[in-house]
């Protein structure tokens, strides 16, 4: 049996993404993939059992599930951080490595999920080159650049991997960016021994969250537009300026959530009038009923949320920071996008898996 540990440089990278595309690809090449995530951070309660919401999604959609306890052991919450502070955590990586046994069983290829990052599950011994040794796995690592700027966390990981790294893959390419990775990134690291499997283009569709999901998030009251909640949103605004700059400074994006204080009718009925998909009103204060009425008239929801501006933008930054797997369409999107950037030969035989 061969494992892949899929691990990032940096949160929000598309690892649970990618490992449903290799899953999916690799199956299709006739391989018995397994699916395993040693520590999740979206805690998640299933009939009695604690799990990860992306794992749970995707140990579901393989062709032979593995039982629903096994596949991601260790759960990140409060408890948990509690427990490791006062070193009452058990161990965490006995109980991780009974977990893949039971997940592995049978299996031609693991994809294992690993980190979001180079130092998440330090504490607990859970790191990618603790799980990679722990494992017998070598490593995949998915990076995104930003800017055209050096690629250091992709030489820092490789140097800190070393033979453990077989391959990096550059996620989330914007088309400004496309010439400089794949041009100058990408040959600079294979100059250096770095192994260069793919980069994956940005894609805004795979972006995008729906005004129900941020509803959701929030924990909001849908105060208006009730109907329109399945709407696409590509990004969000804050508005904390006078109207007539708040007209200006809303123009310059569409399809966007706007976030503002229940107070501000100025700002809000200026939202109004561009591309506005929602508005989040913060600190629970209702709005004007002229502002509600204007909103119910355009099909723009508002949504009201208990919690004071800042709260509700870094809400925001982690909801639009992660595609949502839990969407056939953009599932399909990415094996897609995955398949056409990655050279899967090459991958293959980093790893060494046979089909």
């Amino acid at each position: 049996m061969r494992a892949i540990l899929i691990t990032s440089t940096a949160p929000y990278s598309g690892k649970s993404g990618l490992s449903l595309a290799l899953i999916a690809t690799l199956a299709d090449r006739g391989l018995d993939v397994g699916y395993f995530k040693p520590y999740g951070a979206m805690p998640v309660t299933v009939d009695g059992v604690l799990t990860d919401q992306d794992a749970l999604y995707i140990n579901r959609v393989l062709a032979r599930p593995a039982p629903m306890e096994a596949v991601c052991p260790i759960v990140r919450t409060q408890a948990l951080i509690e427990s490791a502070l006062a070193h009452r955590e058990g161990d965490v990586r006995a109980a991780a490595l009974e977990a893949y046994g039971v997940c592995s069983h049978g299996r031609d290829v693991m994809v294992i999920e690993g980190p979001s990052d180079p130092f998440q599950a330090s504490s607990l011994g859970l790191a990618a080159p603790d799980l990679a040794i722990m494992l017998d796995a070598r490593v995949l690592l998915l990076d995104r650049l930003k800017g055209n700027d050096l690629p250091d966390a992709a030489v820092c990981e490789a140097r800190r991997l070393g033979e453990l790294l077989r391959g990096v893959i550059f996620n989330w390419v914007h088309e400004s960016q496309t010439e400089f990775v794949t041009g100058r990134v990408m040959p600079y690291l294979r100059s250096r021994g770095i192994p260069i499997l793919g980069a994956i283009p940005h894609d805004m569709a795979l972006s995008t969250v729906t005004v129900r999901e941020i509803v959701d998030a929030l924990n909001g009251a849908v105060l208006s537009a009730d109907d329109r909640l399945d709407e696409p949103v590509e990004t969000f605004m804050v508005g904390a300026m006078g109207q007539d700059k708040a007209l200006r400074f809303f123009r310059r994006k569409a399809r966007k959530a706007v976030i503002t204080g229940g107070d501000r009718a100025d700002v809000q009925l200026a939202a109004l009038e561009t591309n506005t998909r929602c508005i989040i009103l913060t600190g629970n204060m209702l709005p004007s009923s002229v502002v509600l009425s204007r909103a119910e008239e355009l099909g723009v929801p508002i949504v009201l949320v208990d919690t004071d501006t800042l709260t509700a933008v870094e809400k925001m930054e982690r909801l639009m920071g992660r595609t949502r797997l839990h969407d056939a369409t953009k599932a399909a999107r990415i094996r897609e996008m995955f398949e056409r950037s990655v050279d899967v030969d090459a991958l293959m035989n980093a790893f060494e898996i046979r089909s």
